[in-house]
């Protein structure tokens, strides 16, 4: 009788030592919160380009799962610096004007829509609108419905009014039209 109580003693240790294996190891939380931190960050960057939220594809880790899923942190983390790198490209190439945007375009939507306050230069209201005309260039919202169809598709989608426009938007669209017209589509074409 000793060596089957021995055994099931025996049995006993090796259940604990079981659930001590399976259960997971002292820096697991700071792993998880690693994995929902990477997942938020994710997240926003597809919102701000609007992208949205993938459905069905968020890492939930699990926590009562026998091993931290520090993979999955590292995997989350190289998809938030690779989203976080693809928004800053976005925002350079539509939003940062003063890198891109030539002289004489400038003082366009500076004559155009823009004014001067104190020492600051804005050479355009990116947002302005009126009954007659929208954007930093003002385009007459005819010229606009006109002219944004032959605009560089690379920029696109374009939206239906200009002010909704970003900068880059309403650059191409200009382009459009100076192709056509060349700067006598502006009243500040002597600018």
């Amino acid at each position: 009788m000793g060596s089957g109580t021995e055994s099931r003693g025996a049995a006993a240790a090796g259940s604990s030592r079981s659930l001590e294996a399976s259960a997971p190891p002292k820096h697991c939380p700071r792993v998880l919160a690693a994995v929902r931190f990477y997942s938020r960050r994710i997240a926003e960057h597809r919102a701000r380009m609007g992208a949205g939220t993938e459905s069905g594809r968020t890492a939930k880790p699990n926590g009562s799962a026998p091993n931290c899923p520090r993979y999955l942190a590292h995997v989350l983390q190289r998809k938030a610096r690779a989203w976080r790198l693809r928004v800053e490209r976005y925002l350079a190439y539509h939003y940062a004007w003063r890198t891109w945007l030539p002289d004489k375009w400038q003082r366009i939507a500076h004559c155009e829509t823009g004014h001067k306050d104190g020492r600051t230069y804005y050479p355009g209201d990116w947002r302005h609108s009126n009954s007659a005309y929208e954007g930093a260039f003002g385009f007459a919202k005819s010229s606009w419905d006109q002219f944004k169809w032959r605009a560089a598709p690379k920029a696109g989608p374009y939206p239906e009014d200009a002010w909704q426009a970003t900068p880059r938007q309403q650059y191409e669209v200009a382009l459009a039209i100076w192709r056509a017209f060349g700067f006598s589509g502006w009243g500040c074409r002597g600018a």
